[in-house]
């Protein structure tokens, strides 16, 4: 199997090295506009192989990704998200399997245009809402399910960045309720299968005084109100000195289940007895460590026809209806009722 990578920064270098590493992947092919660039990513990648065995052959062109495609039998791409709409209709119009990182369009009209015209193309497409690929937040979702939970009463989230942005991405991030709280917007419905229908969001510009130049908050509450009358909340935070900290809790009549706990949650306990984490996640890539591997592994699936994506196109219309909700919200300070509150259809298959 020959995979083609689009876009070569710091997700893309990741994706190409789980891909690498994927069972059935024979060659990952860099494709980048600069040669000298794209040859040092992939000079990068094979250090970090190491002595480590199994993993695909790496090659790189500089052609331009509508004349790589016959010769690819998927497409993973992580290039500037202005791009992603428009390279998103060439491969789908060229029938290749596709894994794109989100956002496919920023805006809830533009991108059920561009679902609907993609689902007509019959291609198989992921849309890089990892989360729905984490072990923890399927098991979570399953517990859901099955029943254990409950009738839902109180959701819980945390979302905080360990490291800051730059200061010269803040302008260009779209708002932290884009950029960081759509990840949220997107697993929460998803988990619990009761679509949201009224965001409250309020923030203070603490961290960086770039945010408040911006209209844009470092440091933010949003609750949340699900058609059955249970509540939710999500804490986030641009920077925390604790580590990478992002939680999902689910607490109903039978039961409280949680993802992202364990001995590397940033959390020190106060309780006898209790110590401080010994290695405290670093980044959302060291967070999701199974979460981007097994993405990667189900796009290896898809492509051999054995998978369904579990974020089509449409999957990203949810997330964005309510961030579009916690914008004017936090702009307004007034409750927001989505655009769109209908929840992710609901399947029991998680791999």
């Amino acid at each position: 199997m020959r995979v083609g990578v689009a876009g070569l920064g710091r997700i893309g270098a990741m994706h190409a090295r789980n891909l690498a590493r994927t069972p059935g992947v024979d060659e990952v092919v860099l494709v980048g506009r600069d040669a000298g660039r794209t040859e040092a990513v992939r000079t990068r990648l094979d250090e970090q192989r190491g002595g480590e065995t199994g993993w695909a052959s790496m090659s790189t062109t500089v052609d331009p990704l509508t004349d790589v495609l016959p010769s690819l039998d998927g497409v993973l791409v992580a290039s500037a998200t202005d791009t992603h709409a428009d390279l998103a209709r060439v491969v789908a119009d060229s029938h290749t399997p596709l894994l794109i990182e989100k956002p496919l369009a920023l805006g809830v009209d533009e991108l059920t245009e561009l679902s609907h015209d993609l689902d007509a193309t019959g291609t198989p497409i992921m849309v890089a809402f990892h989360r729905r690929y984490d072990p923890g937040y399927q098991r979570l979702r399953q517990h859901v399910l099955d029943g254990d939970v409950g009738a839902l009463r109180l959701v819980q989230a945390t979302e905080n960045d360990h490291h800051a942005l730059p200061v010269d991405y803040i302008p260009q991030s779209h708002g932290m309720w884009l950029d960081l709280l759509v990840h949220d917007f997107d697993i929460i419905p998803w988990v619990v299968g009761d679509p949201v229908v009224e965001v409250s969001m309020i923030g203070s510009v603490l961290d960086e005084p770039v945010y408040g130049d911006h209209q844009d908050t470092d440091t933010a509450m949003v609750t949340l109100r699900f058609a059955s009358g249970a509540v939710g909340s999500i804490g986030a935070l641009r920077r925390s000195g604790a580590g990478q900290d992002v939680r999902l809790e689910v607490i109903g009549t039978n039961g409280a289940f949680g993802a992202g706990f364990g001995p590397r949650t940033p959390i020190t306990s106060t309780e006898p007895g209790g110590v401080a984490p010994a290695n405290p996640y670093d980044t959302f890539g060291d967070r999701f460590v199974p979460a981007f591997e097994e993405e990667v592994a189900h796009f290896v699936r898809m492509i051999r026809g054995e998978s369904e994506s579990l974020t089509p196109p449409a999957a990203g219309v949810v997330a964005t209806a309510l961030a579009e909700a916690a914008a004017e919200s936090f702009h307004t300070g007034r409750p927001v009722r989505p655009r769109s509150t209908a929840s992710t259809t609901r399947t029991t298959t998680t791999a």
